[in-house]
């Protein structure tokens, strides 16, 4: 009697469709979470770029102007890929300065400025962006996420 060999010619074509299936998941998933993940820094990084613009005009708000705070929240996203609004490059004028009413967080008038805040009167600082996907989105994601920083802080100065 003859012993058979069993054939293990067709479990190598299982095997490399069951290989291509797992990986494809697998890399699908490896970037979701890498772009969940630059999601999250950016969107972190807006609110603290809003927070340290915030924390420089409520000391400052005698000595500085506008154009200083905005550019501090610039250097501070400096170097990421942001856009605004509009989708065009971020620049320091996507961040608003103004004098608020810290219960509803509308501006107190519009003729009162910043950087005449009296002594305990709320600042804010809202920084505006878009999160652009590194990824392809597979057109049911969304292409662009709004991400906007906001800080309100009491007023140091005057």
């Amino acid at each position: 009697m003859q012993a058979q060999t069993p054939c293990f010619s067709h479990r190598r074509g299982v095997a490399l469709v069951e290989t291509a299936i797992v990986l494809s998941i697998a890399l699908t998933m490896t970037m979701a979470i890498f772009e969940y993940s630059r999601y999250f820094m950016l969107s972190e990084l807006v609110n603290n770029a809003a927070r340290e613009g915030a924390r420089q005009a409520v000391v400052t708000t005698n000595t500085q102007n506008t154009a200083t705070i905005q550019n501090t929240v610039f250097q501070y996203l400096a170097g990421q890929n942001l856009t605004n609004s509009s989708g065009k490059p971020f620049t320091a004028s996507d961040v608003l300065v103004y004098q608020v009413n810290p219960a509803t967080g509308v501006k107190t008038s519009p003729d009162s400025n910043w950087y005449d805040a009296a002594f305990g009167s709320s600042i804010m600082v809202q920084v505006n962006a878009r999160f652009t996907p590194m990824l392809p989105t597979l057109k049911f994601l969304p292409t662009t996420v709004i991400l906007q920083g906001t800080a309100v802080m009491s007023s140091e100065a005057n």
